[in-house]
């Protein structure tokens, strides 16, 4: 048997290696602890910088005006967002493009649209870009053939108050029958 001196040393040694592993516990904590509340409250020595906004590229204005959205409005066969990209006033013949895109859109059941941009100018308020384009159409009517085509095609465009817009393309018979 164990005297009670032994048991009291034992029970002596156990308490102060709980309270040895408690103050490296606390230790350890303390400044993950810190460092967590850092991280989810920035102090006032620790505000994030502000950046202010880079100015956009000719080329990402073109997209962002012009390509993008003549792309969502051929695949949502809308043809008000696709004429929306065009100025009226300084494309040559409107009248007749209107038709032209109303019509290919309400042929078509779905339509897929894709671009990939090569080059883009500009100097002044005129521009161009250049663009591989493929589209493919399924047509509503069913006894008529799906369509594929795939082009370079070159957009003419004109900076405006609101931004670019084509004034037009070519081939100019990409979006006819």
């Amino acid at each position: 048997m164990q005297d009670s001196a032994d048991v009291s040393r034992k029970v002596m040694r156990l308490r102060s290696l709980a309270g040895l592993a408690l103050l490296v516990v606390a230790a350890c904590a303390g400044p993950l602890h810190a460092a967590a509340q850092a991280d989810q409250e920035p102090g006032p020595q620790q505000e994030p910088p502000t950046a202010s906004p880079q100015p956009l590229t000719v080329t990402e204005q073109v997209i962002h005006d012009v390509l993008e959205p003549l792309h969502r409005g051929i695949e949502e066969r809308n043809s008000g967002e696709v004429l929306a990209v065009f100025d009226p006033q300084d494309t040559p013949d409107y009248a007749r493009l209107r038709d032209q895109m109303r019509a290919f859109l309400s042929q078509y059941e779905s339509i897929r649209f894709r671009y990939k941009v090569l080059q883009v100018t500009s100097e002044n308020d005129h521009g161009s870009a250049i663009a591989e384009v493929d589209m493919a159409a399924t047509p509503m009517d069913e006894t008529k053939m799906a369509v594929q085509r795939s082009a370079q095609m070159s957009f003419q465009l004109k900076l405006g108050t609101k931004g670019w817009k084509l004034v037009g393309f070519k081939p100019s018979d990409f979006f006819t029958q």
